[in-house]
């Protein structure tokens, strides 16, 4: 089996594998690919021309692999995995380099960004993929320009804006499951310079996982319910001036435990979609969203001043969380967490054009946020209960710098600086009755409170040399740093002192390829790459005993994460196109010592991290009545993982793959687009990410099975 993938990877490496990208043919005569528009360094301009590694997705690649959020991008761009835990709060990673979000005293490593705005943590990072207009996955640390949310990576997403005519699109998806997801847009101008956009969407599923306990109160689990809607405006004030107001919010309501036994401990229910559970296991995200403001202004000497300014809010709640994974009442967990947070960034960007480009700015940003969780076990005939709330406040403040520089007409410099002044302060109380966290004490009822605040300081530097061999290639080489705050463990703990944990810095390495070969037709691009991590925060689930274990947040000594990545994008003929990315990022801890009780984790392999990812896709066109019949697939591979430090077998899940494609018709004018679709096609079935339970049971989630249905999209005026 191993020799089989090691086959396919070599194959895949050759072929040279990647992101989608729209693909059209320039004029009656010449076939090209449409030149990809990126604001990974805050201006627009051609990914070609950016020295860093990245994907970007448009609209159409989404609606061709039927995305209908932003983890789903992961099927189709290298070195980037979301994987395990509840449906939203999931391990976000890049090059190995993962992390999640549920702690209200830690910032996860990957940014996640819409309209140049962060969104928050893991609930609010899933995005749904209404009315996107591009994502991009930008890879490795970008502190300079995005901060210290991204010393993994950054994952910046683009709406539509929009535009001068009234136009809109109504869409209408049905599959197995009694899968429903209905999406409509519509545009208007309101005035010569006013228009607006409202955008909407729902979807539901009913879940796919059996609960055969008669006496439970849910009888599936994995079902879905979810609605979103966007509005947005923009005003042109004048000539040298717009005002581009949006809003957006996001909610939704399932039962999904995500975990349930691994056969071996639980005879009663080996399939891997039957579960025999007690508790409904109900995850609410009551609401993510926020509103948005952004001013431009052209000034006189094509200097362009822009202002951002944000307010965003992320409220979620798990209910009644079977922890035990049985049928029978032992032991249930609660978990919520409110926050909010206000931002502004103030930019001035020099022309674009000129040998000697800059772009300057400031940033601030403030954010409050209240989590509590608790915990209950039965034991005979006591009723052991834990919990625990945390209020952390968080306000950073950042000036910044990057600059491009032309040495000559081939060479060109790019260089950046960021520096980040950042305090966290925390009001933090956790109870204990059960014994299972903090060590009994003279009375049976134990408390802990904590109050403090801690502060950071950080210079960010990025430097890069980049040669344009010729219009069509760029080879490029740099150095970044990054930086990610220390911050508090306010989750349950077994004392105090594993309170506070400290910053952690990132040194990385890049050495990249881009090119646009065959006049146009073909885009192959590619990046080595070595990141080292000192001081890396560690937030995992680990084993303290055979039976217990508990979530913490501690500081390594050092973690590499070194390797490539491959991409490419063709255009074979008038009627196919191929796409596909390859990724290999080898994370491991170079010194961690005492990662649990008499545990040396030093060379193991960082958690939620696989080694291979890769992708490859086609899509066949063929013209017929008044249109065009299209059909593609696409196939997915990713390497098996550790969930944790430890590297315990019960903690190493499955590699697994994926085949997804889609067939239909749409008319020559873009008014009609009906199509089949199937994912996972061949109904492969995968232990995917493997963990102890909160009791030390161990326990899996499986992938999705085989899911198909037909969709219908309608746009007019468009």
């Amino acid at each position: 089996m191993r020799k089989t993938h090691l086959a396919v990877q070599i194959s895949a490496a050759i072929a040279l594998s990647a992101t989608m990208s729209s693909m059209v043919q320039a004029n009656d005569d010449v076939l090209a690919l449409e030149e990809v528009i990126v604001t990974a360094q805050k201006r627009e301009q051609s990914a070609q021309d950016v020295p860093i590694a990245m994907s970007a997705v448009s609209s159409d690649d989404m609606e061709r692999m039927g995305a209908t959020e932003i983890k789903d991008i992961q099927f189709s761009t290298p070195s980037l995995a979301i994987v395990g835990g509840n449906p939203i709060l999931q391990s976000y990673g890049i090059r190995g380099v993962a992390d999640r979000g549920r702690n209200p005293g830690y910032d996860q490593r990957v940014g996640v960004y819409i309209d140049g705005v962060w969104v928050g943590k893991s609930a609010a990072s899933n995005q749904s993929a209404l009315d996107v207009a591009a994502v991009e996955v930008l890879n490795g640390p970008q502190g300079t320009l995005f901060g210290k949310n991204t010393v993994a990576g950054a994952i910046n997403i683009t709406t539509k804006k929009p535009g001068d005519e009234l136009a809109g699109s109504i869409s209408a998806d049905a599959g197995n499951y009694n899968f429903t997801h209905f999406k409509g847009s519509v545009n208007v101008p309101f005035s010569d310079t006013v228009k607006g956009k409202i955008s909407v969407s729902k979807m539901d599923r009913d879940g796919y996982i059996d609960n055969i306990n008669p006496n439970a109160e849910v009888d599936k689990y994995a079902d879905k319910d979810e609605s979103a809607v966007r509005a947005q405006l923009v005003w042109d004030l004048s000539d040298s001036t717009e005002v581009y107001f949006t809003a957006d919010h996001f909610e939704s309501e399932f039962n999904d435990n995500g975990y349930e036994a691994t056969a071996a401990f639980d005879p009663i229910t080996p399939d891997a979609n039957r579960v025999s559970l007690d508790a409904p296991s109900k995850f609410k995200v009551d609401g993510v969203g926020g509103v948005s403001m952004r001013i431009t202004h052209k000034l006189a000497n094509d200097f362009e001043l822009t202002s951002i300014t944000a307010q965003r809010y992320e409220k979620w709640s798990y209910e009644q969380n079977d922890a035990d994974l049985t049928a029978n009442d032992v032991a249930q967990s609660d978990t919520a967490a409110d926050s909010d947070h206000f931002s502004q960034e103030i930019r001035l960007a020099s022309p674009a054009d000129e040998e000697f480009n800059y772009i300057v700015g400031l940033y601030y940003l403030t954010q409050d946020i209240d989590g509590d969780g608790s915990a209950y076990i039965n034991y005979g005939p006591y009723h052991l209960i834990a919990g625990n709330t945390a209020k952390v406040k968080n306000e950073s403040i950042a000036a910044f710098v990057h600059a491009n520089y032309r040495l000559t007409d081939t060479l060109q410099l790019t260089a950046g600086v960021r520096y980040t002044q950042e305090t966290k302060d925390i009001d933090y109380m956790m109870e204990d009755s059960s014994g299972l966290f903090i060590a009994p004490g003279p009375t049976v009822y134990t408390q802990e409170t904590f109050s403090g605040d801690r502060s950071s300081n950080d210079v960010s530097p990025k430097i890069s040399l980049n040669w344009f061999a010729s219009e069509d290639i760029m080879v490029y080489g740099g150095y970044s740093k990054a930086f990610k705050s220390g911050g508090y463990n306010a989750d349950f703990i077994a004392d105090l002192d594993g309170l506070e944990f400290d910053d952690e810095e990132v040194d990385a390495y890049e050495l990249g390829i881009k090119t646009t070969l065959l006049d146009g037709r073909l885009r192959l691009n590619g990046a080595v790459f070595s990141t080292n991590h000192s001081d890396f925060q560690v937030n995992a689930q680990l084993p303290i005993s055979p039976t217990k274990t508990i979530i913490t947040v501690t500081n390594a000594g050092e973690l590499t994460s070194q390797g490539f990545e491959l991409d490419f994008q063709f255009l074979a003929t008038e009627w196919l196109r191929l796409w596909g990315s390859y990724g290999y990022a080898d994370a491991s801890f170079d010194s961690y010592k005492a990662c649990g009780p008499g545990l040396d984790c030093t060379g193991n392999k960082a958690p939620d991290a696989p080694k291979v990812n890769y992708n490859f896709g086609a899509e066949a066109t063929m013209p017929m009545a008044d249109g065009e019949i299209f059909a593609n697939t696409q196939y997915f591979w990713r390497d098996e993982m550790y969930s944790n430090p430890v590297n315990n077998v019960e903690s190493l899940s499955e590699s697994y793959d994926e085949l997804s494609g889609r067939i239909g018709w749409r008319s020559s004018s873009d008014a009609w687009n009906i199509s089949l679709w199937g994912k996972n096609l061949t109904d492969k079935e995968a232990a995917i990410y493997n963990v102890r339970s909160f009791l030390g049971t161990p326990a899996s989630q499986f992938n999705t099975p085989r899911t198909f249905g037909v969709s219908v999209k309608w746009n007019f005026n468009s």
